[in-house]
């Protein structure tokens, strides 16, 4: 699968933007270099499209959502540095092959339209879930055209199914792209956490970071229900979906880190296709 050109996990603290974290940036200088090194990485595959799945933008229990928009925009104007802006244009041509395929897979997806989000009063800007990593996209050369899909509260299993949906409708397209699931991982692993502290959390960022080493999704199905729940986290539903686009090729984990040092998991790791099939 050679238009495929490499998959990733990112964090999206709004702190790893340098304007808004200032001297913070620092005490996640691990997370801030890994994230440089990943998106580095991905725009060496030269993508024409960036395929990018947020925990933050409009969720409906029962489905999954795409951004129909001819350009979507964002900025960190809600964390107090407005000038700091981004725009892409839509790859609704990509968009309408994901459409067909979720619909012979069997997932719901909204398709959200300027009157559809009106009808919702949802947001058509680029939350601050894709905005973090497709920053760093951009920093590295990254002008193409992008993707944007939130999150639904699908089951697990549903969400591979969506990951493996995208992956068909890239398969059938004539371009570059790469997929980036944005999530971060526990939100409890200190008293000082925005969730306040829990033992869980950093059990449950050690299992899925050992499975994300091995993009194993047997394992990350594995994890104790109790324990996802105990943990406080945003990312596990983007990573089954990045796992399903990867699903059945062979992948190869290269930059990863972890770090926490204000209380939630930040998690960065790529992937290489290594087998194109």
């Amino acid at each position: 699968m050679e238009n495929l050109v490499g998959c990733a996990l990112m964090p999206h603290p709004p702190l790893m933007i340098p304007e808004v974290g200032k001297a913070e940036l620092k005490i996640i200088k691990t997370t801030v270099e890994t994230a440089n090194q990943v998106a580095g990485m991905l725009q060496q595959g030269n993508p024409q499209t960036v395929v990018i799945i947020s925990p933050h933008g409009p969720i409906f229990e029962d489905s999954v959502a795409v951004s129909i928009h001819p350009r979507l925009r964002g900025s960190m104007a809600g964390f107090g540095v407005p000038d700091v802006t981004l725009g892409f244009e839509t790859d609704n041509f990509l968009i309408r092959h994901i459409i067909r395929n979720c619909q012979r897979l069997g997932i719901n997806l909204v398709e959200l339209t300027d009157d559809i989000a009106k009808n919702y009063r949802v947001s058509l800007n680029l939350d601050h879930g894709a905005f973090v990593p497709l920053y760093y996209l951009a920093k590295a050369g990254f002008k193409g055209q992008i993707v944007h899909l939130s999150i639904g509260m699908l089951a697990y299993e549903e969400m591979y199914t969506f990951g493996k949906a995208v992956q068909a409708a890239i398969r059938h397209m004539d371009k570059r792209v790469a997929v980036i699931a944005s999530g971060d991982l526990s939100h409890r692993l200190l008293p000082e956490a925005p969730a306040g502290y829990h033992p869980s959390g950093p059990e449950f960022d050690r299992q899925v970071v050992e499975a994300l080493k091995n993009a194993d999704v047997k394992k990350l199905l594995a994890i104790d229900g109790k324990l996802v729940e105990e943990a406080g986290q945003c990312g596990l539903r983007p990573i089954f979906f990045l796992m399903g686009a990867m699903g059945g090729l062979d992948v190869e984990s290269v930059h990863a880190s972890y770090e926490g040092p204000f209380g939630v998991g930040y998690a960065v790791i790529a992937y290489k296709i290594k087998c194109k099939k």
